[in-house]
Protein backbone atom coordinates (compact mmCIF):
# COMPACT_ATOMS: atom_id res chain seq x y z
CA UNK A 1 0.00 0.00 0.00
CA UNK A 2 1.29 3.51 -0.98
CA UNK A 3 1.14 5.64 2.26
CA UNK A 4 1.32 9.63 1.86
CA UNK A 5 1.68 11.25 5.69
CA UNK A 6 1.08 14.65 5.69
CA UNK A 7 3.53 16.62 8.32
CA UNK A 8 5.64 13.53 7.12
CA UNK A 9 9.33 14.98 8.66
CA UNK A 10 7.47 15.71 12.30
CA UNK A 11 8.39 13.42 15.30
CA UNK A 12 4.95 11.48 14.85
CA UNK A 13 5.00 11.49 11.00
CA UNK A 14 8.78 10.39 10.80
CA UNK A 15 8.80 7.13 13.07
CA UNK A 16 5.44 6.03 11.70
CA UNK A 17 7.00 5.89 8.46
CA UNK A 18 9.78 4.13 9.60
CA UNK A 19 7.41 1.70 10.78
CA UNK A 20 5.28 1.51 7.94
CA UNK A 21 8.56 1.15 5.95
CA UNK A 22 9.72 -1.97 7.85
CA UNK A 23 6.20 -3.94 7.19
CA UNK A 24 6.70 -2.81 3.35
CA UNK A 25 4.34 -0.11 2.34
CA UNK A 26 5.80 2.35 0.13
CA UNK A 27 5.57 5.40 2.10
CA UNK A 28 5.40 9.42 1.01
CA UNK A 29 6.20 12.32 3.09
CA UNK A 30 4.64 15.09 2.58
CA UNK A 31 5.85 18.80 3.63
CA UNK A 32 5.43 22.10 3.13
CA UNK A 33 9.33 21.67 2.82
CA UNK A 34 10.14 19.16 0.03
CA UNK A 35 14.03 19.19 0.28
CA UNK A 36 13.67 18.41 3.71
CA UNK A 37 11.36 15.01 3.04
CA UNK A 38 13.75 14.33 0.45
CA UNK A 39 16.74 14.40 2.72
CA UNK A 40 14.43 12.26 5.76
CA UNK A 41 13.18 9.70 2.58
CA UNK A 42 16.60 8.98 1.45
CA UNK A 43 17.83 8.67 5.37
CA UNK A 44 15.28 6.16 6.35
CA UNK A 45 15.76 4.18 3.05
CA UNK A 46 14.26 1.94 0.22
CA UNK A 47 10.63 2.92 0.07
CA UNK A 48 10.40 5.86 1.34
CA UNK A 49 10.29 9.04 -0.73
CA UNK A 50 10.21 12.78 -0.25
CA UNK A 51 6.97 15.55 -1.41
CA UNK A 52 5.13 18.28 -1.00
CA UNK A 53 1.57 17.76 0.93
CA UNK A 54 0.05 17.65 -2.12
CA UNK A 55 2.12 15.16 -4.03
CA UNK A 56 1.25 12.61 -1.03
CA UNK A 57 -1.82 13.32 -0.94
CA UNK A 58 -2.71 12.71 -4.50
CA UNK A 59 -0.77 9.33 -5.04
CA UNK A 60 -1.46 7.66 -1.80
CA UNK A 61 -4.16 5.38 -0.82
CA UNK A 62 -4.36 6.23 2.91
CA UNK A 63 -3.24 9.78 4.61
CA UNK A 64 -1.76 10.08 7.77
CA UNK A 65 -2.74 13.50 9.20
CA UNK A 66 0.31 13.90 11.53
CA UNK A 67 0.46 17.95 11.28
CA UNK A 68 -0.78 19.97 14.88
CA UNK A 69 -4.33 20.25 15.29
CA UNK A 70 -4.23 23.83 14.69
CA UNK A 71 -2.77 23.03 11.11
CA UNK A 72 -4.73 20.05 10.38
CA UNK A 73 -7.87 21.58 8.99
CA UNK A 74 -5.83 24.11 7.18
CA UNK A 75 -3.55 21.54 5.32
CA UNK A 76 -6.77 19.12 4.58
CA UNK A 77 -9.17 21.59 2.90
CA UNK A 78 -7.44 22.38 -0.13
CA UNK A 79 -6.69 19.06 -0.65
CA UNK A 80 -9.88 17.79 -0.43
CA UNK A 81 -10.62 17.27 -3.74
CA UNK A 82 -7.89 14.53 -4.10
CA UNK A 83 -9.32 13.09 -0.93
CA UNK A 84 -12.92 12.12 -1.56
CA UNK A 85 -12.88 8.39 -0.35
CA UNK A 86 -9.24 7.59 1.12
CA UNK A 87 -8.77 6.95 4.12
CA UNK A 88 -7.36 9.83 6.29
CA UNK A 89 -6.31 8.84 9.80
CA UNK A 90 -6.24 11.36 12.04
CA UNK A 91 -3.31 11.40 15.16
CA UNK A 92 -3.65 15.07 16.01
CA UNK A 93 -5.04 16.17 19.31
CA UNK A 94 -6.64 19.51 20.13
CA UNK A 95 -5.35 19.76 23.79
CA UNK A 96 -8.50 22.07 24.59
CA UNK A 97 -9.21 23.68 21.19
CA UNK A 98 -12.57 21.84 21.18
CA UNK A 99 -15.31 21.84 23.51
CA UNK A 100 -14.27 18.72 25.46
CA UNK A 101 -16.94 15.84 25.35
CA UNK A 102 -19.13 17.60 23.03
CA UNK A 103 -16.66 17.27 19.83
CA UNK A 104 -13.71 16.00 19.18
CA UNK A 105 -10.63 16.43 17.07
CA UNK A 106 -11.33 14.46 14.19
CA UNK A 107 -15.12 15.30 13.94
CA UNK A 108 -13.98 18.55 13.57
CA UNK A 109 -11.25 18.11 10.85
CA UNK A 110 -13.75 15.86 9.37
CA UNK A 111 -15.34 19.24 8.53
CA UNK A 112 -12.41 20.03 6.47
CA UNK A 113 -13.10 16.92 3.88
CA UNK A 114 -16.34 15.16 4.27
CA UNK A 115 -16.08 12.86 1.61
CA UNK A 116 -13.04 11.29 2.99
CA UNK A 117 -13.09 8.21 5.08
CA UNK A 118 -11.89 9.26 8.42
CA UNK A 119 -10.39 7.05 11.43
CA UNK A 120 -8.90 8.32 14.70
CA UNK A 121 -5.60 6.70 15.70
CA UNK A 122 -2.22 7.34 17.55
CA UNK A 123 -3.64 10.18 20.08
CA UNK A 124 -2.80 7.80 23.01
CA UNK A 125 0.89 7.04 21.93
CA UNK A 126 3.46 9.19 22.56
CA UNK A 127 6.03 9.18 19.81
CA UNK A 128 9.48 7.81 21.78
CA UNK A 129 6.96 4.29 21.90
CA UNK A 130 6.50 4.44 18.04
CA UNK A 131 9.83 2.97 17.14
CA UNK A 132 9.40 0.70 20.75
CA UNK A 133 5.91 -1.79 19.86
CA UNK A 134 6.63 -4.15 22.25
CA UNK A 135 7.48 -3.81 25.82
CA UNK A 136 9.91 -5.48 27.57
CA UNK A 137 7.77 -8.62 29.07
CA UNK A 138 7.08 -8.91 25.55
CA UNK A 139 3.50 -7.30 25.81
CA UNK A 140 2.19 -5.12 22.60
CA UNK A 141 1.43 -1.97 23.21
CA UNK A 142 -2.05 -0.70 22.68
CA UNK A 143 -3.58 1.96 19.63
CA UNK A 144 -6.50 2.87 20.44
CA UNK A 145 -8.97 3.48 17.26
CA UNK A 146 -12.28 4.97 16.38
CA UNK A 147 -14.34 5.39 13.08
CA UNK A 148 -17.83 5.33 12.00
CA UNK A 149 -16.40 3.55 8.90
CA UNK A 150 -15.95 -0.28 9.97
CA UNK A 151 -14.11 -0.73 6.49
CA UNK A 152 -11.71 1.57 7.16
CA UNK A 153 -11.81 1.37 10.58
CA UNK A 154 -10.12 -2.77 9.98
CA UNK A 155 -7.90 -1.59 7.06
CA UNK A 156 -5.91 0.90 9.76
CA UNK A 157 -6.17 -1.83 12.33
CA UNK A 158 -4.44 -4.51 10.03
CA UNK A 159 -1.59 -1.49 9.43
CA UNK A 160 -1.16 -0.77 12.99
CA UNK A 161 -1.12 -4.83 13.58
CA UNK A 162 1.77 -5.09 11.01
CA UNK A 163 3.57 -2.60 12.69
CA UNK A 164 3.85 -5.18 16.05
CA UNK A 165 1.37 -2.89 17.88
CA UNK A 166 -2.05 -4.11 18.95
CA UNK A 167 -4.83 -2.11 17.66
CA UNK A 168 -7.87 -1.88 20.43
CA UNK A 169 -11.63 -1.21 18.59
CA UNK A 170 -12.87 1.38 20.36
CA UNK A 171 -15.87 1.99 18.23
CA UNK A 172 -17.24 5.25 16.38
CA UNK A 173 -15.47 9.20 16.07
CA UNK A 174 -17.96 10.08 19.46
CA UNK A 175 -15.28 8.14 21.42
CA UNK A 176 -12.72 9.82 20.17
CA UNK A 177 -14.10 12.48 22.35
CA UNK A 178 -12.79 10.71 25.59
CA UNK A 179 -9.43 9.74 23.76
CA UNK A 180 -9.05 13.20 23.67
CA UNK A 181 -9.31 13.82 27.03
CA UNK A 182 -7.69 10.78 27.95
CA UNK A 183 -4.12 12.27 26.69
CA UNK A 184 -3.67 15.31 28.88
CA UNK A 185 -4.32 12.84 32.15
CA UNK A 186 -1.48 10.20 30.47
CA UNK A 187 0.87 13.38 29.95
CA UNK A 188 -0.09 14.16 33.66
CA UNK A 189 0.82 10.63 35.26
CA UNK A 190 3.62 10.09 32.49
CA UNK A 191 5.29 12.98 34.34
CA UNK A 192 4.08 12.07 38.07
CA UNK A 193 5.73 8.64 37.49
CA UNK A 194 8.78 9.36 35.78
CA UNK A 195 7.65 7.57 32.54
CA UNK A 196 10.25 9.53 30.31
CA UNK A 197 7.50 9.52 27.47
CA UNK A 198 7.65 5.80 27.28
CA UNK A 199 4.40 5.39 29.12
CA UNK A 200 1.06 3.74 27.35
CA UNK A 201 -2.40 2.45 27.89
CA UNK A 202 -2.92 -0.89 28.14
CA UNK A 203 -6.58 -2.26 28.07
CA UNK A 204 -6.32 -5.50 29.99
CA UNK A 205 -8.82 -8.80 29.92
CA UNK A 206 -10.23 -11.42 31.92
CA UNK A 207 -9.73 -13.55 29.19
CA UNK A 208 -7.17 -15.50 26.63
CA UNK A 209 -5.86 -13.99 23.43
Amino acid sequence: MRIGILGGTGRMGSRLARGYQQAGHEIILGSRHPKKSNNLAAEIGIGVRGGSLDSAAQEADMIILAVGFRDAAGTVRPLQDVLGGKIIVDITNPFGAVTPGVTSGVEENRKSAPAARWVAAYKTTFWKTLEQPVYVDGTKRDVLVCSDDDGAKQGVMQLIEETDFHAVDCGGLENARTLDLMVPLMLELDQRYAGNGLSSWKFTKPWPE
